[in-house]
This record gives structure tokens, C-alpha cells and sequence, in this order.
């Protein structure tokens, strides 16, 4: 079994994603609305954190995903999904949002599958989430693969870069400003194949 431990923010969405988003606004009527109010002076009656609860559909599979749907890009999901369908390569979610499919009080990691088939995934790519640990990315990943024996071989996409050293041959830096890019799964299924050696080539540079 070959796993890709995947992050989210900074790599399934960009700055140059937010920013594509941003300029959006101009096409919803609110965005205009909210401007009229301003010019008005009209003021929003402000919320009372204090008194704020969680509305119940917010703990539903359907809100989850809309919201994981619109905080990420597509056209990422596209080139990892059909990287993953053509190899084989499963998912494991290491990124903070590990933890964001759940009931009130219960993660479901079970969800990510779905979401994963929503997104184009062949059905059995998700593997799992890793679990809390010490902070450090690289050591959450590192028990995971412990408790995983059956993992053949693995990469890490992110754009952190608090990993173990002898995981850095498995990392594969993704920039925060553009995020996932083809030459990223290249390099991993390159990798994957026995094609080439990234992490030699760059303690060689050293």
C-alpha cells in the first residue's frame, strides 16, 4: 500500500485561490447590499458570543462538506484524485482538518471517504486520519505509519515543513501561495516507481 499524508490548507487551497475567491464577490447581490448598508449607515445589530450555539445542521455530513467544498479548490482535488485513481496511492488526512467531519462531541472519520468519492476518489482511497500528538506533523505521521505496517511506501504533501529528518526524502513542500501543482504528484509517482530519488539528490547538494 502506497499513502500520500495529506494537508489541506496551503495545499488543497492557495492564496491565489482566496484571492480568485475574493474577486467573486462582485457577483453576489449581498456584496452590494452590504455596501448600501454601509453607505447608509445602517449597522448590523452585533453577536453575542456569550449566548452563540452551534446550529444542529452545522453538525451534519451535508454542511461539513459544503463547507470543506468551499473553503478548497477544485481543480486540486481533480489532479490528486485522478493521480490517485491511476495509481492506486490511498489517503491518509493529516491536516489539522482531520477532525472537521463529525456529530456534536464525535469525529467521524468515516466521512472523509465519502467526501473523497464526492471529489472524484475511486472508493477505499481514504486510509484514515493520524492522530493527536505531540504538535509536531512529522511525528503524528510517524505513529500512524507505526501502528500501519502494511504501507509500502509513503509522501507527504504540505506546506509545513515540521517532519521527522528521516521523512524529509517523503516530503514534498508545498508553497503556500499556489498550493498542490502537477509537478508535486510527478515527483511522488516518479518516486513511487523507483524511477528517482529526491532525497538523495538533495543530501548530494549538501
Amino acid at each position: 500500500m502506497k499513502v500520500i499524508f495529506l494537508d489541506i490548507d496551503g495545499v488543497m487551497n492557495s492564496h491565489v485561490f482566496y484571492e480568485k475567491r475574493h474577486n467573486k464577490r462582485w457577483l453576489k447581490p449581498r456584496t452590494y447590499l452590504y455596501l448600501i448598508r454601509k453607505f447608509l449607515g445602517i449597522k448590523s445589530k452585533p453577536v453575542s458570543l456569550a449566548n452563540y450555539k452551534t446550529p444542529d445542521n452545522h453538525y451534519t455530513y451535508e454542511y461539513q462538506l459544503s463547507r470543506l467544498i468551499e473553503e478548497t479548490c477544485p481543480q486540486k482535488w481533480k489532479w490528486l484524485s485522478d493521480f490517485c485513481n491511476r495509481t492506486g496511492t490511498k489517503i491518509c488526512v493529516s491536516s489539522v482538518w482531520r477532525h472537521h467531519f463529525g456529530t456534536k462531541g464525535k469525529v467521524i472519520p468515516e466521512w472523509w471517504e465519502r467526501a473523497l468519492v464526492h471529489f472524484g476518489f475511486n472508493e477505499g482511497t481514504f486510509v484514515g486520519i493520524t492522530g493527536r500528538g505531540s504538535g509536531m506533523r512529522g511525528e503524528e505521521i510517524q505513529k500512524w505509519l507505526d501502528e500501519t505496517p502494511e504501507v509500502e511506501d509513503y509522501a507527504i504533501l504540505d506546506d509545513d515543513s515540521d517532519m521527522l529528518s528521516k521523512q524529509m526524502d517523503k516530503f514534498y513542500h508545498c508553497d503556500g501561495y499556489f498550493g498542490l501543482s502537477p509537478n508535486h504528484l510527478y515527483r511522488i509517482g516518479r518516486a513511487f516507481e523507483g524511477k528517482t530519488n529526491y532525497g538523495k539528490l538533495n543530501r548530494s547538494l549538501k
